[in-house]
């Protein structure tokens, strides 16, 4: 949301991107692209969607006001309500798991199963941090919390605590100053009180370079700061932070997550720059070794994420078009989807999409398996041969339309 020039952070006004054209797959191309089936939701919808290469909904799962979902192995889906709390919901729908905090923005399943949550609480303000005739009453802090599944927090960690650590990795300097662009084009300086805007939380891979720098070592945390174009690591043993880029290069951004080369991948937004990329760094030297940007035809100023798939191609959700698209290295459209669905009931966000995720056909297994009692009735081959099972009819359109 915000761009970080002479010492301030502008923000700009949201605005959806139109492609005229028809819903659904625009662009396939079999022999580049990779395999599988994405998950995504509209921003703030009812439901969970999983499709294949070809766009046909194979399975779908009731949410509440939700951003961001994930297929765990037993075939079980973690999914957010935004704002109130996570679920864990049987392939069925049926809920056999709750934890109801004000959670915000991001989770992370641990391999112990307890899981890494972003919530938010209001404390004082820190002395200094804004400028003086702005502050706000209070600020808005972000904390990230390892819970586990009686909902006991076991860890935490303020991020306002450690705005000194943030201020000698990152290059920022107080006073902060917010600056908004209204309708008709004036800016007014601001405090706000929602500071730092943390949209991710991950946890770190085991990497070669983790290996070489501590500070890029498996089990810290990743984070991203939206209103100060900043990307971070926590250190969970030093319980301070490490590490930071973004300052003056990133604008708004969303969904860093570091590959298995050590790089970074992270999607930016350029909300105020009026463009979007997707930027994959080397976090040793911030260098960007990688980007995918197309002018406005590619732009998204809010939400948004990128995931890179195991042929080395980038999946990509630009949010406020409603689309998800795949690129291979040399930035070539190989896949290209634009969802048909708009959330319903109060509060959604039409038809944009906050992020989206690739499986492989092993990763849902357990999502199919669960419906192999589920009888279908009419459904024939060629040959005349019925198709009695989920599983079967599903098999039966992959190979026939391609997918």
């Amino acid at each position: 949301m915000e761009v970080f020039k002479d010492g301030k952070f502008f923000t700009a006004l949201s605005k959806d991107r139109i492609s005229p054209g028809p819903l659904g797959i625009r662009t396939y191309n079999r022999d580049k692209a990779f395999r599988g089936y994405t998950l995504f939701s509209t921003a703030f919808g009812n439901v969970e969607y999983l499709i294949d290469m070809n766009g046909m909904v194979v399975h779908t799962w009731p949410v509440i006001h939700s951003q961001l979902a994930e297929i765990l192995p037993n075939g079980h889906l973690l999914v957010d309500d935004y704002g109130h709390g996570l679920y864990e919901l049987l392939p069925a729908g049926d809920v056999i798991w709750s934890w109801k905090h004000n959670y915000h923005h991001d989770f992370c399943l641990l391999p112990n199963d307890n899981i890494i949550v972003l919530i938010y609480k209001h404390e004082p303000v820190v002395e200094g941090f804004y400028v003086r005739a702005h502050a706000p009453q209070y600020m808005q802090t972000d904390v990230v919390v390892e819970i586990n599944r009686k909902g006991d927090v076991l860890w935490s960690f303020s991020f306002s605590e450690h705005v000194e650590d943030l201020c000698a990795v990152s290059g920022l300097s107080l006073s902060v100053s917010y600056v908004r662009e209204l309708p008709d084009g004036s800016l007014v300086e601001y405090g706000s009180a929602d500071w730092a805007h943390t949209n991710t939380i991950e946890v770190l891979p085991d990497t070669p370079l983790g290996r070489k720098d501590n500070r890029f070592g498996a089990g810290n945390l990743l984070f991203s700061f939206r209103h100060l174009d900043i990307i971070g690591i926590i250190d969970r043993k030093k319980e301070e932070i490490v590490w930071a880029w973004g300052l003056g290069e990133l604008d708004g951004q969303h969904q860093p997550t570091m590959l298995s080369n050590g790089n970074i991948l992270v999607f930016d937004n350029g909300t105020y720059r009026g463009y979007s990329r997707a930027v994959e760094i080397n976090p040793a030297t911030g260098e960007i070794v990688w980007e995918y940007k197309d002018g406005e035809n590619f732009f998204s100023p809010y939400r948004s994420g990128v995931q890179r798939l195991p042929n080395d191609n980038t999946l990509i959700c630009e949010s406020d078009a409603g689309r998800i698209f795949e690129v291979t290295p040399g930035q070539e459209i190989v896949w290209d989807y634009y969802s048909p669905f708009m959330g319903q009931g109060s509060g959604n966000q039409g038809r944009h999409i906050y992020r989206a995720t690739r499986y492989t056909d092993e990763q849902i297994e357990a999502v199919i398996a669960a419906r192999k009692e589920e009888m279908i009735v009419a459904v024939a081959d060629a040959r005349r041969q019925p198709k009695r099972t989920f599983p079967e009819a599903l098999q039966f359109y992959r190979e026939g339309f391609g997918g």
